[in-house]
């Protein structure tokens, strides 16, 4: 039996990335495409809280990651936005999973050893993240941000006046390739597709509005639905879960009495039946957190 088979364009999950440099409106960007894509909207904020001066425009939740930007925090954010089933998550900024790796790569060096090897442990923190986002089955944007240069330009009066322009993303070279469409800002808050395999966007400066996210939608329609969840639970490995799941309610057993109270509860729950699927773990686990936050 052949193991070919008819190739169709599956209802895929845009993978999206934003790049501009201070100032250019990365955050305001990427939160008008994720309405346009979908209502539930979720932000990975590394950058101060600064996604939510937005919230007066954008109805959407947040999780705040916080120094040292480590890749089991971003891994952990994708997957419970997951888990709780948000339409489109906005990663801001993902050039803090970057200086993360380069964080951790300095360190290493520090304690001697071979430089090489000390690279390859750090690429794969940052191919665990990027593996994380590829495999999501939700929509995920990626603000980046980009170096900064000025060009000397002549003004509407021939004077000579200096322009802040975007170089190359903060992030690792050939990032690029990951994703289906890429949109550079410039200080006008107009966007370029430097890439963009749906052709939608090629040659156009735009600024970018919850139109783009809803023509995207239109470039997925008509396609194979799929079961995006399902196909992501399947690459999960039941017994790392579980371990992620007894590290969870340990770290969670350590905030106060109440919370003891409740992780000894959810353990005899977990004694007393046979959790052998994802789902049924990820179910547990919600039920904990939703009486941890009573």
């Amino acid at each position: 039996m052949s193991g070919f088979k008819k190739a169709t364009k599956k209802a895929v999950k845009l993978k999206l990335a934003i790049t501009g440099p201070t100032g250019s409106g990365k955050t305001y960007s990427a939160l008008s495409l994720a309405k346009g894509l979908g209502e539930r909207v979720a932000v990975i904020d590394t950058e101060n809280g600064s996604a939510s001066l937005y919230s007066d425009r954008f109805g959407f939740d947040v999780m705040t990651i916080d120094a040292p930007f480590e890749d089991d925090k971003f891994i952990a954010g994708i997957n419970e936005a997951i888990s709780a089933g948000y339409d489109v998550l906005v990663i801001d900024s993902a050039s803090h999973c970057w200086e993360g790796v380069l964080e951790f790569k300095a360190k290493m060096d520090a304690r001697g050893g071979n430089s090489y090897t000390n690279w390859n442990q750090a690429g794969n923190k940052l191919k665990s993240i990027i593996n994380a986002v590829l495999r999501s089955p939700i929509h995920v944007i990626c603000c980046m941000r980009s170096k900064m240069d000025y060009v000397i330009e002549q003004n509407e009066k021939g004077k000579s006046t200096p322009r802040k322009v975007g170089l190359a993303p903060i992030m690792r070279d050939g990032i690029e390739y990951e994703f289906t469409t890429i949109f550079d800002l410039d200080m006008t808050h107009h966007a370029e597709a430097s890439k963009d395999r749906t052709g939608m966007f090629d040659g156009k400066l735009e600024v970018i509005t919850q139109e783009h996210g809803k023509r995207f939608l239109d470039w997925l329609d008509g396609a194979e639905a799929v079961d995006h969840v399902a196909e992501f639970n399947a690459t999960r490995d039941l017994q790392d879960e579980k371990a992620r799941f007894f590290q969870f309610m340990a770290e969670l057993y350590d905030k106060d009495e109440a919370k003891r109270l409740i992780v000894n509860k959810a353990q005899e729950l977990h004694a007393k039946s046979t959790v052998d699927s994802i789902e049924e773990l990820d179910a547990i686990k919600a039920g904990i957190e939703e009486d941890s936050n009573e």
